[in-house]
């Protein structure tokens, strides 16, 4: 494998793993007893959980664009 690679590679999973304590919080948030806590939390899960995702999409274009380039051009 390319150096380069490699190291996109190293960097694509360091910031995963950075971003990981933020990415189980939101879980647990999802996992919480409405009953319990009240659907404000579930709503906070959700957007947190929506906004993990958008932000590993993002990631994942960055680091690993298609070779024509044009479909990641405008993300």
């Amino acid at each position: 494998m390319e150096p380069q690679y490699l190291e996109k590679l190293d960097m694509k999973s360091a910031i995963i793993s950075a971003f990981r304590p933020i990415d189980q919080l939101f879980k647990i948030m999802d996992t919480t007893a409405i009953e319990v806590d009240g659907a404000i939390l579930r709503s906070y899960a959700e957007i947190g959980l929506e906004l993990t995702g958008n932000f590993r999409r993002k990631l994942e274009n960055l680091l690993n664009p298609k070779q024509d380039g044009a479909e990641n051009a405008d993300r």
